[in-house]
């Protein structure tokens, strides 16, 4: 040892690597602890599910695309909780296709249990585009799925109403029950048949507004709020709901106009064309609804001598988009309501052969109107 050695340096050097060693196992051991508890309460605490869900799964659907569906629909935290807990058990394959309804508080285990179980027996329904409320009621009752008074007092509920995003004056939610097919279970709750619905509607009006573009010939998105160039749609969730609210207003009217598909972005255009101008929309559809619902239904003569009488939902007397909608539009209207065609049109009449012509001016709509009679 020489003069300058300090006795014990040496050790205390090889103590000090010792140190973080166990440092850094401590470490190590409180990571994987805290993955291991995360990793528990993952399978272990349960989701509330309320309200209740319902999911068809297709036959060939495999567990990892049901298990992202049940994620996005906030059954399960993780997907892949039931698609590890399905190949532990050794069921990966063993998915039954069916409606599966999922309710309560709900672990992994659970989900994979009720995924495994015989699935409801069901109905599948067909409710087409363009029906009232009313009508659909009357269907599902006709079909044994739900009473239509049933029906109609859940569509009708104002928490229900609120939650479609209605307007605020509106007692029904109409327009906002979309038309599709359905597997649905005999018995069924009224409110979740219209919840169904509901969550159609905004896959579909999502989709579209996401692809929507300013334009100047575009009537919906007048005085909107907020600056068209950014999309307000897109972003302020009162400029979102106005513009959902005009867009199944005007749908409706289209739906009720034609059933053709190609002839819906030319119904919108006039409909747009005449907006833009100042000019009222003269629909016979909004005008028939409007009799209807005061109780007075169309006995499908003489309509003419109501289109005088001013009303709410006339719009031969009203400016603007009635009330609110008409019907319930399907995706091609929405469609159509949201992106008319670029066109000059202000007038259109049935040919009576299920189509319609079309008039960029009063002079040109009279002569296709004298020509038909003529037929």
């Amino acid at each position: 040892m020489t003069r300058n050695s300090v006795p014990g340096a040496r050790w205390q050097g090889r103590r000090r690597p010792a140190t973080s060693a166990l440092l850094f196992l401590i470490f190590c051991a409180g990571a994987a602890g805290a993955g291991l508890l995360r990793f528990y309460r993952l399978f272990r605490n349960p989701v509330v599910v309320e309200p209740p869900v319902e999911l068809t799964v297709e036959l060939g659907q495999s567990t990892r695309e049901v298990a992202a569906e049940l994620e996005r629909r906030g059954v399960v935290r993780r997907a892949w909780t039931i698609v590890a807990l399905a190949r532990w058990r050794g069921v990966d394959r063993g998915v039954r296709h069916g409606l599966h309804r999922f309710a309560g508080n709900l672990t992994p285990a659970d989900v994979l249990e009720e995924l495994l179980r015989s699935p409801t027996p069901t109905v599948r329904v067909t409710i087409p585009e363009g029906l009232t409320f009313k009508e659909i009621a009357r269907l599902l009752e006709q079909r044994g799925i739900a009473s239509a008074q049933e029906y109609e007092e859940a569509v009708c509920a104002p928490d229900f109403v609120q939650l479609a995003g209605a307007s605020p004056q509106a007692n029904c939610a109409e327009g906002f029950l979309f038309p599709d097919t359905y597997e649905l279970a005999p018995g069924m709750k009224a409110e979740e048949i219209a919840r169904l619905q509901l969550e159609r509607f905004r896959e579909v009006i999502n989709g579209l507004l996401a692809r929507l573009s300013p334009s100047p010939h575009n009537a919906l998105l007048v005085g909107l709020p907020g600056d068209q160039q950014a999309k307000p749609w897109l972003t302020d969730p009162a400029a979102r709901a106005e513009l959902v609210r005009r867009a199944v207003n005007l749908a409706s009217i289209i739906e009720k106009e034609t059933s053709r598909p190609a002839e819906r972005p030319l119904v919108s255009s006039v409909f747009h064309n005449r907006l833009l101008r100042g000019m009222r929309l003269q629909a016979d559809p909004t005008v028939i609804y409007g009799l209807a619902l005061a109780g007075t239904p169309w006995n499908g003569k003489g309509l003419s001598r109501f289109l005088r009488k001013p009303a709410p939902y006339n719009t031969y007397t009203q400016a603007g988009l009635p009330p609110g909608p008409i019907a319930n539009p399907g995706r091609g209207a929405l469609e159509a309501a949201l992106f008319p065609a670029s066109t000059q049109y202000l007038f259109f009449v049935a040919d009576g052969r299920g189509a319609h012509r079309f008039s960029r001016t009063l002079s040109e709509h009279n002569r296709a109107v004298a020509q038909l009679r003529r037929r």
